[in-house]
């Protein structure tokens, strides 16, 4: 095999292999056998492996490289049949995996013992770690220029895409398929192979094996491992890539939560329940329904960020008391504090002595030096060590304390500064800064220092921009950034080309979402971003920017909300959520009882919509309680609270925030703020517990909100008042022909309006009520039709309460043809689902309806209600949609 002086260049083939089980041989082995045994292994490897060129060998694990695709595979068919007859000593059973990558190779070095490093060696990397013993996997560029140029005996087979661990996007991954060896392994182990929502990563995770391995073992040995240091050390990215390598332990998944957006520790419990996908409805508490979801779940969760919010501390000891196969990892400056934690300070990189130069050799495998090179190499990619820049990169990592962020700022300086330049300019502002603070560590001293010398290199329009991006919480798009942190004048230069540069500094942070960019700070410099921007005279103009922004946002979201771009439009908000909070934050503390009317009103169904009923609940009472407000302010803010104790289903508060709504209206309001109000007012008559409904307030408030509405010519307004109507009086027992007969019309005539309006949430609603009025007439087919018709509306809009509802219309028609069986697993279905997304409104219908629940079940039919109870949402759907 070549040697790594003959070292190709150019598109080559990189190939990684190791032993799978190698500990375990070694446990079982002992030391001097298995050395043995790893003895013929590597002459074996070697020997196939002849064309290429060995990089490097350690341990059990080879990485080499061959100038072509075909070479590589060929060798690696050759390697796993020699393995196959390979007389291993001691009786010992060797498995090898292998994955390899086409991509651009180029040696860090002419020196003796170079090494490769890109994106396209950690790519080949991961393939062979997600590989089986005995099998052999490679990327869609090798499988592509291999072509037919296979060897004898060697086929490939299409894997398909799946996520690997610390790459951005998903790799096509293919199967050599070699006469004589095994040919079946299990499902390729990425990330996909365990639910998660573990971010991809648009960066190379350089180093920190030592960590790595040790965080791992002191997860197996503890149920919270928190890993702290100052800001800067890589907390975060380094919880990421444990999570990552310990997902396949947790057979639920592995989720991160990323806590840094908020400061409200209450938010806490509600923030893991939308990182897990849970529906908080009703009056339940978001701890609760995490507890309820984890109880006999075996899952790891990362908590990132938690300093801000240690008071919630108290909610994580009881998700860990109450459920015995949770473990969590926790990234803080500090920590936890609470029972059984096991803190890991987390060490800054290893950084080379510069009095102490050793060779390029050496110094290029220093984890600190290695960082410095790869992020020099995303803004200029010829950049390499020399022997005239080996000194300064190793004095500025070694100034830098090894702190990743703090390096991964000056490396982005090589665009315009070589090292040599960076050198005294970095020594200047470090020492500028670096008794600033004194009530920081040193290395907190240090990574401000570095903050903020990229700060001082910038020109006063790039500060002024900086200082503006600091105010998005989470992250923002470009409309945004554009409408607060602009306009081009005052920053000298095109917005986008202002953020460019900020991301080509590293001071800020480019994402994708659905396909758009998306821009974002780190916690630690938008903290000091922050503090600059408080020191300036345009902070409290920032952010009466940024409200107003999100303002607009939300009320042009508003309208789409019930429409059938709903889902699109709740994503968009969601995704803005950490924002919205901050602007409705500023505008309540400021005393803006116009704008944060305004903003309740515009958000009250995405809270609704998206299981934020609690938190809702909290802004509008805020707001109400804010003074000064004018008739049309309050009348906005009290629909809001009305809209939000509704689908909470707390009847009382319902109906004082409504009739106080009523008679502002009738004293101070308008005639459309008449016909609304007496609509919602409406509702408190009619869909309440039972013995508690009184239809004929309810119809006086209709009838006299639907003739508002006509006289005001509000199609939309009139569909609504129809809808209710006839909802109220196809609803309740008791109900004769004519009534049905009568209010069916009144539906029909909103659904005509509905439908030519496009309002797919209403029309859901009128489905549901053309249905149960088809029931109730002994209609049954037209009734299954129907509640068909609403459960496809519901379910694409990811409606909740529209689908538990729909399931227990179902569970009433199978009733009324006699099918107890299924009605009994129908009302199990419907039970399961409220319980574990808290839908009250859904309890009040069914009190109204006076319907069965699962205690009305006769013993005979247990086993169908256990059925239902089990099932989850898309099964019960499919079920239902049997009918």
């Amino acid at each position: 095999m070549a040697t790594s002086e003959a070292l190709p260049s150019g598109t080559v083939t990189f190939l990684f292999t190791d032993i799978e089980g190698s500990t375990k041989l070694l446990t079982g082995l002992g030391t001097d056998r298995y050395h043995e045994v790893l003895e013929v292994h590597t002459q074996t490897l070697r020997a196939a492996f002849a064309v290429g060129h060995e990089v490097r060998i350690e341990g059990d694990a080879l990485f080499v490289v061959f100038a072509t695709a075909s070479a590589a595979i060929g060798a690696a068919a050759a390697a796993q049949r020699a393995l196959i007859t390979a007389a291993f000593p001691h009786d010992a059973v060797v498995r090898v995996r292998m994955g390899m990558h086409t991509g651009s190779g180029k040696p860090a070095s002419k020196a003796a013992g170079a090494d490769y490093v890109g994106i396209d060696v950690h790519r080949a990397a991961r393939i062979a770690a997600v590989a089986h013993g005995g099998q052999v996997l490679v990327s869609g560029a090798t499988a592509m220029l291999a072509g037919t140029d296979l060897p004898d005996g060697v086929t490939v087979r299409d894997l398909g895409e799946h996520r690997l661990k610390d790459l951005a996007q998903p790799e096509h991954i293919y199967q050599l398929v070699i006469d004589g060896c095994a040919t079946e392994f299990p499902p390729v182990r990425g990330l996909d192979a365990t639910p998660n929502n573990l971010p991809t990563q648009l960066t190379t995770f350089i180093g920190r094996d030592r960590e790595i391995a040790r965080g791992l073992e002191l997860l197996r040995g503890t149920r919270l491992l928190t890993l702290t240091g100052p800001g800067g050390t890589g907390k975060t990215r380094l919880s990421l890539q444990l999570a990552a390598e310990a997902a396949g332990d947790f057979g639920e998944g592995a989720f991160w939560v990323p806590l840094a957006p908020i400061s409200d520790p209450e938010l806490v419990p509600s923030t893991i329940a939308h990182a897990l996908g849970i529906q908080v409805g009703g009056n339940e508490r978001p701890l609760d329904r995490v507890v309820d979801h984890l109880r006999e779940k075996r899952l790891l969760l990362v908590l990132d960020n938690f300093e801000q919010i240690l008071p919630a501390a108290t909610a994580v000891a009881s998700l860990l008391a109450s459920a015995p196969e949770l473990k969590i990892i926790a990234s803080s400056r500090t920590p936890l504090r609470i029972s059984g934690e096991q803190e890991y300070p987390i060490p800054p990189l290893d950084v080379p002595d510069p009095e102490r130069l050793p060779s390029l050799e050496i110094l290029t495998q220093s984890d600190s030096v290695r960082l410095f090179v790869e992020r020099a190499r995303a803004v200029k990619p010829d950049f390499i060590v020399t022997a005239e820049n080996a000194a300064p990169i190793a004095e500025i990592c070694f100034r830098l304390d090894g702190l990743p962020l703090a390096i991964e700022l000056a490396a982005a300086r090589v665009k315009l500064l070589s090292p040599q330049a960076m050198l005294p300019r970095l020594r200047q502002g470090l020492g500028l800064l670096a008794s600033a603070a004194a009530d920081r560590t040193d290395r907190q001293r240090t990574l401000r220092g570095a903050i903020g010398w990229s700060y001082d290199l910038l020109d006063d329009g790039m500060r002024r921009l900086f200082r503006r991006c600091s105010v998005f919480v989470g992250g923002a798009a470009l409309e945004q950034l554009e409408a607060v942190c602009g306009p081009d004048a005052e920053i000298g230069r095109s917005l986008f080309d202002g953020i460019s540069e900020l991301v080509d500094h590293s001071l800020i942070r480019q994402l994708e979402t659905d396909g758009e960019p998306r821009f974002r700070m780190l916690v630690t410099i938008r903290e000091y971003a922050l503090e600059k921007l408080a020191e300036s005279d345009e902070a409290q103009q920032i952010q009466d920017r940024h409200a107003a922004s999100y303002l607009e946002y939300a009320e042009a979201a508003a309208p789409h909300l019930q429409g059938k771009d709903l889902k699109r439009w709740l994503d968009r908000l969601e995704l803005e959520h950490d924002n919205l909070r901050a602007a409705l934050e500023y505008a309540i503390s400021t005393g803006q009882t116009d704008r944060s009317s305004r903003f309740v009103f515009a958000l009250w169904r995405f809270w609704q919509a998206r299981s934020h009923l609690r938190e809702g609940r909290l802004w509008t009472e805020r707001v109400l309680a804010l003074g000064g407000a004018t008739a049309p302010q309050r009348l906005r803010a009290l629909e809001a609270a009305g809209g939000v104790t509704y689908w909470m289903a707390d009847e009382a508060a319902t109906r004082r925030i409504y009739r106080e709504a009523y008679e502002l209206a009738k004293t101070e309001g308008t005639l459309a703020d008449r016909a609304q109000a007496a609509y919602n007012y409406a509702f408190t008559f009619f869909i309440m517990s039972v013995g508690l409904v009184d239809e004929a307030g309810g119809d006086a408030m209709l009838r006299e909100s639907l003739a508002a509405f006509r006289e005001l010519g509000d199609p939309s307004g009139v569909a609504r008042a129809a809808w209710a109507l006839g909802t109220m009086h196809v609803q309740g027992v008791g109900r004769t022909r004519e009534d049905l007969l009568s209010a069916r019309d009144y539906v029909n005539e909103a659904h005509a309006a509905h439908q030519t309006l496009g309002n797919r949430f209403d029309m859901g609603w009128d489905l549901h009520a053309l249905g149960l009025a088809a029931l109730k007439l002994g209609e049954h087919a037209e009734a299954a039709a129907r509640w068909r018709e609403a459960l496809e509306l519901f379910v694409e809009a990811g409606d909740t309460s529209g689908i538990v509802i729909q399931l227990s219309n179902f569970a009433e028609l199978a009733k009324a043809q006699g099918d107890l069986d299924r009605h009994a697993a129908l009302v199990g279905a419907w039970t399961a689902i409220r319980e574990r997304t808290g839908v009250g409104l859904a309890e009040l219908i069914q009190n109204t309806e006076r319907r069965a629940v699962a205690a009305d079940i006769a013993p005979q039919h247990h086993v169908a209600l256990e059925r239902g109870l089990a099932m989850k949402t898309d099964a019960a759907v499919a079920y239902a949609r049997g009918s």
